[in-house]
C-alpha cells in the first residue's frame, strides 16, 4: 500500500486495481483475488470477501469489519480493489 491519497478520501485520480496500489487513507471495495487457493481460504478467514468495503489507514494498515490487518506487498497485490468515493460509501 503505497502514497497518500490526496483527497483523503474518493481517491480520485486514482488508476490503480490491486490492494497493493492503494494510496493511505483511500477506502476500497474488495472484487477477488488472484492468489492461490491455500491464501484465497486465508483472506476469506480474515474477511476479506468479495463486497466487502475496506480503509487503508495511516500506518498502512487494512481496517476491515472493526478489526486491523497487516498484509504483505506480495499478497496485498494478488487482491483486486476499487477505489469508492464519498457518495459510493455504505
Amino acid at each position: 500500500m503505497r502514497g497518500r491519497c490526496k483527497k483523503h478520501h474518493g481517491c480520485k485520480g486514482w488508476d490503480g486495481h490491486t490492494l497493493r496500489d492503494a494510496p493511505r487513507g483511500c477506502r476500497v471495495r474488495i472484487q477477488g483475488f488472484s492468489c492461490c487457493p491455500k491464501d484465497r481460504c486465508r483472506l476469506l478467514a480474515l474477511g476479506l470477501t468479495p463486497g466487502v468495503t475496506a480503509e487503508i489507514g495511516p500506518s498502512g494498515c487494512l481496517r476491515v469489519r472493526d478489526a486491523d490487518i497487516v498484509l504483505g506487498d506480495d499478497l496485498a497485490s494478488t487482491i483486486t480493489v476499487q477505489a469508492l468515493t464519498e457518495d459510493a460509501r455504505a
